[in-house]
């Protein structure tokens, strides 16, 4: 019997040593490959059209690949290309000055990820693409099937193709929640909620199965804000008439090429080897693509890089640290798509003590999350003003939590789009006990205190505890609005009115204080600018930064540098898109961490389409 266990136990670490190669050896292959794949940048040639390929995602930060998640990339070809906005502001602002850029081509549909492509983001890479535009430089943009947000962002084009076959969706915006209440009564999951503001919703999607009025009041006061927004954008782009181009979403809001074309959202509707043909008889001719000249934005980034407006010779300058807020405040570290109040607060720490960092730009594009964490993070927020400028820029969301930790700032930048505000709290309890009891699972315990049991899951809170988690809720409102007050230096009567939970557009937040100025990113590194008084000498630094060895592995995974631009990802269908969004309103219940059950956070499934 020992000679048996002798031998199997062999195998198994013969077994375990010959995976363990294996996976070493397929590590360090792919290492190779990484390094073998990587090419000199493309060399750019006079007279060249710099393509932009929207099928990608638009981040604020840059993106943080790890190495698993580049290895399922490439086993199952999920990889979705993103640029962050940052550098793809660099980018169109670098082939405006580049006299061997002569036009911009767009095409493609934007692909968003998590909290990317959002209209504040969207709206600063078009400012940049009118900034080319009046260099006198022309774009031209193609279209199939654009989104709303699509068209948004290529109107601004000079000329605009549309395919015979496309469809324009230009039919408004809506905000949809989805609401468990019925499904968690009907499976025996029992919610208790405390909230502090009229308008704090976040609690229906788990107590109610539709919109509550006052939350109907605001959001269509939200939405309305927003398609003005770009309704306004689009009209003065296209040189059209607003309050036409309003009748006509109203009466049909999807428009086929020669609708489209007869109303003047385009210029010409034609195929695509048309437009190449065109633009070949504007521009020199690539004899071996049978193109007309061209470089992928993703490879004229991966020439020049990163470059800050204003970065120095020597790397020793005072920096203009930006630092990225992006995703769900969470207790503790967090995951990489999530904001960790600890992780987040040792970063603008470190900024804070490190004396060649003049100023922190804090972007932020957060729904918000744990009170407890927004309160850690705003501690740093704080003490980091006292030492140096300390300026925000709110992104597509900046809102509840992701304005807690914004309110402290010298000066809090916002996009018109950017929705903010959510001034209010909640709090939530679920137990299981119906659902244990119904499949035989009974729970029992002893305890010291009458508190002693508070957050088990096991029954329902008596009328005393929900006193209590009231009681954390209203003392975590009114430490909320106390400090919005202090640090927005406005009346505590007037925070309260504007407070209740509402939340508001960038355009309406600066109306009623809750902003300083209209803008983006790049205006809030500016405006660091001059508050550090570094006048021409400093450079801009980012964290996180990209991971050097996810973005190798990440270029062999994309087409080779040189390739003609035009690739096509697939398209969901509508099963498809459900089950994500699902998922993904399921997950959010990972940021429940918080370690007194009370949030400030916008609702978790709101969706504005």
């Amino acid at each position: 019997m020992k000679e048996f266990f002798k031998i199997v136990l062999g195998n198994l670490v013969a077994q375990s040593i010959i995976v363990s190669t294996l996976i070493l050896g397929g590590l360090a292959f792919l290492v190779m490959v990484m390094i073998g794949g990587s090419s000199q940048p493309v060399d750019i040639e006079d007279h060249t059209v710099l393509v932009v390929e929207l099928w990608a995602n638009i981040s604020d930060a840059p993106k943080q690949e790890t190495l698993n998640e580049a290895i399922n990339q490439a086993i199952d070809g999920s990889h979705i290309p993103n640029y962050y906005l940052l550098e793809l502001i660099d980018a169109l602002e670098q082939a405006e000055n580049d006299d061997r850029i002569d036009a911009i081509f767009i095409h493609g549909t934007l692909l968003p990820v998590g909290h990317g492509s959002g209209l504040a983001v969207i709206s600063e890479v078009r400012e940049a693409l009118e900034k080319f535009k009046k260099s006198g430089k022309p774009i031209y943009a193609y279209m199939v099937d654009p989104s709303m947000k699509d068209y948004y962002l290529m109107s601004i084009a000079d000329r605009v193709y549309m395919n015979p076959f496309g469809l324009i969706s230009l039919n408004g915006i809506a905000a949809e929640g989805i609401y468990l209440g019925d499904a968690f009564k009907k499976y025996g999951i029992g919610v208790q909620a405390t909230k502090v503001g009229k308008y704090k919703s976040a609690v229906e999607m788990f107590t109610g199965n539709a919109m509550s009025p006052a939350d109907r009041e605001q959001l269509t006061a939200l939405i309305e804000d927003l398609w003005q927004e770009i309704i306004t954008d689009i009209a003065s782009a296209r040189g059209a008439s607003r309050s036409e181009l309003l009748q006509q979403s109203n009466e049909q809001g999807f428009f086929i090429g020669a609708k489209a074309k007869e109303i003047g959202l385009v210029d010409q509707v034609a195929y695509f080897d048309q437009v190449i043909e065109e633009l070949k008889e504007k521009y020199e001719v690539d004899e071996e693509l049978n193109s007309f000249r061209q470089i992928a934005l993703s490879d004229y980034i991966r020439r020049h890089g990163f470059r800050a407006e204003g970065a120095p010779i020597w790397p020793s300058s005072p920096q203009i640290a930006v630092i990225y807020a992006e995703g769900e405040i969470v207790d503790g570290e967090g995951y990489s798509d999530q904001i960790g109040g600890d992780r987040l607060s040792r970063w603008i720490r470190q900024l804070r003590l490190d004396d060649d960092v003049a100023a922190i730009v804090l972007r932020v594009n957060s729904p918000g999350g744990s009170a407890v964490a927004s309160e850690l993070i705003q501690r740093e927020v704080r003490e980091a003003r006292k030492e140096k400028p300390v300026v925000v820029s709110m992104g597509s969301m900046a809102a509840s939590g992701g304005y807690w930790i914004s309110v402290y700032s010298d000066q809090i930048f916002a996009d018109p789009a950017t929705i903010t505000g959510s001034i209010g709290v909640f709090g939530l309890v679920p137990n299981l006990k119906e659902l244990a009891n119904e499949h035989g699972v009974t729970f029992d315990g002893v305890k010291t205190s009458q508190y002693a049991d508070l957050f088990t899951v096991s029954r329902p809170k008596t009328e005393s505890e929900m006193a209590l988690i009231q009681q954390f809720t209203d003392h975590i409102y009114d430490e909320f609005i106390n400090k919005v007050a202090e640090g927005r230096g406005l009346p505590l009567e007037e925070v309260q009115t504007i407070a209740q939970g509402r939340v508001w557009s960038g355009a309406d937040a600066l109306k009623v204080g809750l902003v300083d100025q209209i803008g983006g990113l790049t205006d809030a590194i500016k405006f660091a600018v001059t508050a550090a008084g570094v006048q021409d000498d400093w450079m801009v630094t980012q964290m996180p930064e990209p991971r050097t060895l996810a973005e190798s592995i990440v270029e062999v995974m994309q087409q080779a540098p040189g390739a003609a631009p035009v690739v096509k990802a697939p398209s969901d269908d509508l099963v498809s898109a459900t089950v994500r969004r699902l998922q993904r309103d399921l997950a959010s219940l990972r940021s429940f961490n918080d370690p007194r059950n009370v949030y400030a956070r916008l609702p978790f499934s709101l969706e504005i389409q």
